[in-house]
């Protein structure tokens, strides 16, 4: 992962935009890493993992006993009617 300051991401910001199609890059400020410049096939990669993650979290909660949204939906719709 390459590692450049803000004032040489800004000067080379097109060059940089280049660089990070194939890796990120990472700018930091103030000699601290503050943000990473990814793909946007990489972030749309890292999303899809993040969705399939909470789904198996969801699932299984929900197989473990918590409610799945029906359910949910149903008793709070009986309490907002009582």
């Amino acid at each position: 992962m390459k590692i450049v300051s803000a004032t040489e991401a800004k000067t080379n910001f097109g060059r940089y935009i280049s660089a990070a199609m194939s890796e990120p890059i990472t700018i930091s400020k103030t000699g601290h890493a503050t943000i990473v410049m990814i793909s946007k096939k990489e972030y749309d990669r890292l999303e899809a993992c993040e969705d399939a993650y909470w789904s198996v979290r969801a699932l299984l909660a929900e197989k473990n006993g918590y409610l799945g949204e029906k359910e949910g939906t149903k008793i709070i719709e009986k309490l907002l009617d009582a």
